[in-house]
């Protein structure tokens, strides 16, 4: 190997000197297999002409291959195709890759394929509850959200179980998914509504003569108010109404009604309650109290009748018996009504006060029936001493009854009460309003898309009309509601009232009938439409009439 080298090495000497000294005695540089001289750097031209000069020894023998060990084999040498062939080029090593991959970990002999799932503790073991408490500190340290907790040592096999498959939750479904939400206010929810109205009433002021049928508009607005606490309650329900008619003068009236609720809970057995109620009406204009005996003489207007009332009550319990004492008052305000001739009624005099008390005292049998029983004490004040036709109306009144709140199904359950009431007044020429008082209201679920409720009642109300004492009323009224899809309901309902002027020929039998129809568009609007008839027979003359109404609106209610 190292004779062949010298060997090249002192012909390429040799070759260089000659071409220096006697460059037209050289021959040319015969090149060697596969390589080729580059015109761009050797001029070739004068060399053309010059004798072939015979190889030198040795320089195309091939050097010996000699064999090393753990090297990888030469390839082909690699020579520059622009440059002159000075001698054979050096032969460029291939090394290996720089920092190989390693190869893939083969897992332990006795590793399985699919291990066992993690334990985990039950919920109410100490494991569990300590894991709680530990999350529960890191959260009031600051920490939100999913917390990466280092690994733990894995509860023992007695007071944990396999991790179970996460199930998804059964989707809640809406009992009514029409309801309106309302708007959240703290802890409170109000539902506040409006429903503008548009119709047609055949007798405006209920006349028996002489009556004209008109288009109206009404509107209404109210609010509603419940509660969300754990203890403790409060309901309020308010409703103000204004019909305005297109072709009946002095027909134009307001109307409204309200209460609310409130119920304090001082103790487990202790409970102290509030209550409060408005109501807003008007008077027709045939009323018996408002007729006159002058001809053609009648009521221009359609006075005005504002009650309120409030009372407090402290309910205690010892057991199953419940005790409440309640102490009310009641304020009536009368507005005067105006005739054709100029003249006027004085009912602002006619306003009165009423305070009372009424205890009550309910044992619970059972679950689904609580009976009771009641009486009511209170004593009316007028504003005057005398009516306008020279009545003294202050009176005293006492009433009891005895009754029950029952739950015989799923299906029925309501409240039923009887008992006996009468007023004694002031002035010996008015008789003893008296008579028997029936209260009920019972709710029966036919199906879940039908329910029928009855309801009963009976009120003794104050008069002006001369010779009568008061009147005694009693009504019933049955209502049948069918919901044909469940944005579509449809009411039936039906009344009848009788009104006893006790101490006069005087007495009124009234029947109402009606269809109502709901479309619920969203949670927030409705469609609504009605129709009602009504009709009244008196055994006074020029009392009697018969109204048809129908309306149609929207009700908006967030």
């Amino acid at each position: 190997m190292a004779s062949a080298k010298s060997q090249s090495r002192v012909a390429a000497t040799t070759l260089i000197a000659l071409s220096l000294a006697a460059p037209a005695t050289i021959a040319p540089l015969r090149p060697a297999q596969g390589q080729t001289l580059s015109p761009s750097s050797l001029d070739i031209a004068p060399l053309r002409d010059l004798p072939t000069v015979p190889p030198i020894p040795g320089a195309q023998a091939a050097p010996p291959v000699v064999s090393q060990p753990n090297q990888e084999r030469r390839g082909a040498p690699e020579l520059s195709p622009s440059g002159p062939n000075y001698g054979l080029p050096r032969v460029r090593a291939r090394l290996p890759r720089p920092n190989p991959p390693p190869p893939p970990l083969k897992p332990p002999p006795l590793s399985p394929a699919h291990p066992l799932p993690p334990l985990e503790a039950y919920k109410t073991s100490v494991y569990a509850k300590a894991k709680i408490r530990r999350l529960a500190k890191l959260r009031m340290r600051g920490f939100r959200g999913a917390l990466d907790l280092p690994a733990e040592r894995p509860p023992p096999p007695n007071v944990a179980l396999p991790a179970q498959i996460p199930t998804r939750p059964k989707p809640i479904v809406d009992a009514n998914p029409y309801a309106p939400l309302g708007i959240g206010v703290g802890s409170l929810r109000l539902y506040p509504y409006a429903e503008p109205t548009y119709g047609y009433d055949t007798n405006p002021n209920r006349l028996t003569s002489d009556f004209h049928g008109s288009k109206f508009f009404r509107v209404d607005a109210g609010l509603r108010l419940r509660s969300e606490w754990l203890r403790d309650e409060i309901q309020g329900n308010l409703r103000l109404g204004y019909v305005d008619y297109f072709s009946v003068d002095n027909a134009d009236r307001p109307d409204g009604v309200g209460d609310v609720f409130y119920r304090w809970d001082v103790a487990r057995d202790t409970k102290v309650k509030f209550e409060g109620k408005f109501t807003l009406d008007s008077q027709r204009p045939g009323a018996p109290g408002l007729v006159t005996s002058l001809p053609n003489v009648v009521v221009v207007n359609r006075p005005l009748i504002v009650s309120l009332g409030t009372a407090v009550g402290v309910t205690q319990s010892f057991g199953r018996l419940d005790a409440t004492m309640r102490g009310t008052f009641d304020r009536w305000i009368f507005q005067n009504a105006n005739y054709n001739d100029g003249s006027t009624l004085n009912l602002m005099s006619t306003s009165y006060s009423d305070p009372g008390i009424n205890p009550r005292l309910a044992y619970e049998l059972n679950p689904s029936m609580k009976p009771y029983v009641e009486a009511t004490i209170d004593k009316r004040t007028h504003d005057s001493w005398l009516d306008p036709y020279g009545y003294a109306r202050d009176s005293t009144g006492v009433s009891g009854r005895i009754g029950t709140t029952f739950k015989i199904t799923d299906l029925v359950k309501g409240e039923a009460s009887g008992g006996y009431a009468q007023r004694d007044y002031a002035d010996p020429r008015l008789p003893r309003l008296r008579g028997p008082i029936i209260d009920a209201a019972i709710i029966y679920t036919a199906t879940p898309l039908t329910t029928i409720t009855l309801r009963t009642g009976t009120t003794l109300s104050e008069t002006t009309l001369q010779g009568a004492a008061g009147v005694l009323s009693r009504n019933v009224t049955f209502d049948v509601t069918h919901a044909m899809f469940r944005n579509f309901t449809i009411t039936a309902t039906g009344s009848y009232q009788t009104n006893n002027y006790q101490g006069a020929d005087t007495f009124e039998q009234v029947g109402t009938a009606g269809v109502k129809l709901e479309y619920k568009l969203t949670r927030s609007i409705s469609i609504k439409g009605s129709y009602f008839w009504q009709r009244l027979v008196s055994s006074t003359a020029n009392s009697n009439f018969t109204a048809n109404v129908i309306m149609g609106g929207l009700r908006f209610e967030p």
